[in-house]
């Protein structure tokens, strides 16, 4: 009996599936990296229509435009992996840590704990853990563009994702300007880097709140020094609790 119904499964027909193509593999493989309206295609539209781009997430098809949180935390990533892995980066890190080992050599001999090697390895913690460093700053650099355009009429959770649209696409084009400019001197490109960023945050500001450049330069600045503020206080924190552990 059982041997008859498993003929008779056998005999039923089955369903025909078109064939694998290129194109169908490509569509899986850009829907699971979130290039195909997605990451690339967000950071394309921000650069070229930011105020059309984020009018978009928030009043229209959120479809069309990468998360927010999701398109800043792989930013960051992104530009933090490129950053690491430049040798001349880790040199010009590795100088600024030398220039400073002279005083912390004199506080480890005063009180006998290891303040210079807690000290690189708070950096080196903070250095690697940039995204959660921004996700924890974006709180604050939103409460500074709120303040600063209130009249916009934009709510607190509206800032944030403004803020997480333009420091994504800062830190994408950070992390392509620093994989272009991967084997050159970094203690140049630094300063390079600093000023585009600074320029393209303007930029941003400039269009999606709609104001002079004057005043998106003072509010740009005041975002970075929030966001500096932010990661000044998560490296204290880290040093201290490596010095207690």
């Amino acid at each position: 009996m059982e041997n008859s119904m498993e003929k008779s499964e056998d005999l039923q027909p089955q369903p025909v599936y078109p064939r694998l193509t290129i194109d169908e593999i490509k569509t899986e493989v850009l829907s699971h990296l979130y290039l195909e309206k997605g990451l690339l295609s967000t950071f394309i539209s921000m650069l070229k229509r930011p105020s059309k781009t984020v009018e978009v997430y928030l009043h229209g098809n959120r479809r069309k435009i990468q998360n927010p949180f999701r398109y800043l935390i792989i930013g960051v990533a992104f530009s933090t992996f490129i950053m690491l892995a430049n040798p001349s980066f880790r040199n010009y890190i590795s100088n600024i840590q030398q220039s400073s080992k002279g005083n912390y050599d004199q506080l480890d001999a005063a009180t006998g704990l290891s303040f210079y090697e807690k000290f690189t390895q708070a950096q080196e913690i903070y250095m690697s853990y940039q995204n959660l460093v921004l996700t924890l700053a974006i709180p604050l650099i939103a409460l500074v563009t709120f303040l600063f355009f209130r009249k916009k009429a934009y709510n607190f959770a509206e800032h944030m994702a403004i803020n997480c649209l333009v420091f994504g696409t800062i830190y994408w084009l950070s992390g392509l300007f620093s994989l272009v400019t991967f084997f050159m001197d970094y203690s140049f490109i630094i300063y390079l880097s600093w000023f585009l960023t600074f320029a393209i945050g303007t930029y941003l500001y400039w269009k999606v709140f709609s104001i002079n450049i004057f005043k998106s330069m003072l509010s740009i600045l005041s975002a970075y020094l929030a966001a500096m503020v932010v990661g000044i206080f998560f490296q204290i924190a880290v040093f201290l609790v490596l010095l207690i552990l």
